[in-house]
Order: structure tokens, then sequence, then C-alpha cells
């Protein structure tokens, strides 16, 4: 009761000079950023330490990843029911909870099958269940202004790109990759549980607030068959469009091949002759190209119609696969990196 009240009276002191849907909105971008063990761009730098410590073939490593991947990405929908059922606060606790935890255990795996048992749960809770977490707090507090709101969370996802790969690259340089997931898992835990507890609401109607700090009331779903405007469509109504299904394959093609593209960064550039410390430090130029075309792109997705910028994505996302294919020095590795940063928010 006493951690309770200190919340409220923390909200309530916060509210009276701002929004407190910016408290909250701070807190998942820093979910954000905290899902960088579970993300490709982390992963690229554990291949080949990965793969010589169990005697396994990069071929190996990567089916294992993509079989995990699959998997959590099957799973990912019973999150989103936990999450309508239980709220985003307690489903953030969990995914919190279950990324540290996969962290501190992936530390300890000896073989292909508990690597891939790994690897599922580092991207389910990590990749899957803290962004969508994070995605549904802010799309409640925030509805007028959410493009623009998640492209600014977008921004957590950018300096956890800026940053896991380099520090991932030291830990294991200086420590073993094994070591190096201990402190990946600390780390988690120390970022995201004290401002979950503390801060984070899941609905601004839970503290007598409106969604984006106004008084109007929310609108409600209005359905096809009523002959109204759609300002929202139930699950069955979304099934029963084919835009439903050209968004799902639109956004399967996206995630799939940049996720490629980010796990075998390192291994990409070692064929060209890289070290691999260049290709964990450009990760930082994607991040940079990412904090500058994010707020774009979200206040874009406000006023455009949303199959424009869709295409849009899908286009530089087919640009960055041709540049990848042409990195052969720094140069040009600094090109791709930035294509690869604006590619990333258009998704």
């Amino acid at each position: 009761m006493r951690q309770c009240g200190l919340r409220q009276r923390l909200l309530h002191a916060c509210n009276r000079r701002f929004f407190y849907g910016w408290t909250v909105l701070a807190v998942a971008a820093l979910g954000m950023f905290a899902s960088g063990p579970g993300q490709s761009y982390t992963f690229g730098a554990f291949i080949g330490p990965i793969g010589e410590d169990l005697g396994l073939s990069g071929t190996a490593v990567a089916s294992a990843y993509g079989l995990a991947t699959l998997g959590a990405a099957f799973a990912l929908p019973l999150m989103g029911r936990l999450v309508d059922r239980f709220g985003s606060r307690r489903m953030l606790l969990i995914a919190v909870a279950g990324l540290g935890t996969g962290c501190l255990v992936f530390g300890s795996v000896g073989n292909n099958v508990a690597l891939a048992l790994g690897f599922a749960a580092l991207r389910f809770f990590g990749q899957g269940a803290l962004m969508l977490t994070c995605s549904n707090l802010v799309s409640q507090w925030f509805s007028r202004k959410r493009g623009f709101t998640l492209s600014l969370m977008a921004l957590g996802f950018s300096a956890s790109m800026a940053v896991y790969p380099p520090l991932v690259q030291w830990l294991i340089d200086t420590s073993g990759w094994r070591q190096a997931w201990l402190w990946l898992g600390g780390l988690t835990v120390a970022l995201m549980l004290l401002p979950v507890v503390m801060l984070v609401h899941d609905k601004p109607e839970d503290v007598g607030l409106r969604p984006d700090g106004t008084d109007d009331a929310a609108p409600a779903v209005v359905s096809r068959r009523e002959g109204a405007a759609t300002a929202g469509l139930t699950l069955q109504e979304a099934l029963r469009t084919s835009a439903f299904y050209i968004i799902a394959a639109g956004l399967f093609s996206l995630s799939m091949l940049m996720t490629a593209l980010h796990f075998f960064q390192v291994t990409i550039f070692a064929a060209q002759g890289l070290a691999p410390q260049v290709a964990a430090n450009v990760f930082a130029v994607s991040a940079a190209t990412m904090v500058l075309t994010m707020p774009v792109i979200g206040r874009l997705l406000d006023r455009l119609p949303t199959a424009l910028m869709f295409s849009a994505g899908l286009l530089v996302t087919a640009a960055t696969l041709a540049s990848a294919a042409l990195v052969e020095g720094l140069a040009s590795a600094i090109a791709y990196a930035a294509m690869s940063g604006s590619a990333t928010p258009s998704a």
C-alpha cells in the first residue's frame, strides 16, 4: 500500500507539469533499448565464438537461430492475448524477468539443442514480448500523436543498436562469450525493473487521464457493417480484409530481411576483409540515421496514407539489400549502414 501511494504521488506530481504519458513513453523507450540482448545486431557478434566453442558451423548456428526466431514469433499471439487480459505493466515485468533470466542461462548452453532453446527464449522475451508490450503501452497513452510518439519510443531501439554491438564485442574480447551473457542479463534487470515497478500504468484512464492528455473521450470502435467511417476494426473484421494479409506479408518480408542482414553483418563484413570491430561499430551509423529519420517518419505517418509509407519502407529495404552486396571497404560499409538505418524505421 505504501508503494502504491508513492507511485500515485509521483504520478500526480509529474502530471501537474506535463502529461504523464511522456513519462510512460520514456520507460517504453528504455524498454526498447533494453531489448538489445534479444536483437539480431547483438547475436551477430556471437556467431563465431559460439560456433568455435560448441564445434558448430556457421550454418548450424544460423539454422538454430532461424528456427528459434520462427518459434518465438508463433508464440507472440499468446503474449498479445495476455497483454489484453492482464495489462502491459504486468507482462512487461514478466518480459524483463524472462529476458534477464534467459541471458543468465544462455551463457551455459552446451549443445545445439540448448542453443536453439536459448535463442528462442531470448528472441521471445527480448525482440518479441518486450517490444510488443512497450508498443502497446505507448498506443494506450497516445492516440492522435501515436505515430510521432511511437517514433520517439523507437529512438530507444536506435540507441540500443549503437551501444550493444560494440559493448558485446568488447565483453567477448575481454571476458569470453559466456561471461558476456551474464553481464547482459544483469544489465537488463538493472535497467528496467525499478522504472516499470515505480512509473508504469497500463492506461491513462486508470489514473483519471485521457490519451494525449486531452479531455476528449476516446473515439469508439465503429464497425464497417454499420455504414459509418471506420475508426477501428474487430479482430474478425480485420481477418476478413485483404489489407491485413498484404500488410502481414510486407512485415514478414521486412522483418526477415532486416533480421538476416543484422545477424550476418559481422560475417558479411569479414568476407570483405573488414574486422569484426568495424562491423560492430558501424551499427552506430545505422543508429544515428535512425535518430534522424524516425521523428520525420513518425510525423509523416500521422499525415500521409499508410499504404504510401509502407510501400516506401519496402523500397528502402530493397535498396539496403542491394547496398549490402556492394560493401568493399569502410566507405561503402558506412553507406550501407546508413541505408540500413533508414530502412529500419521505415519498416
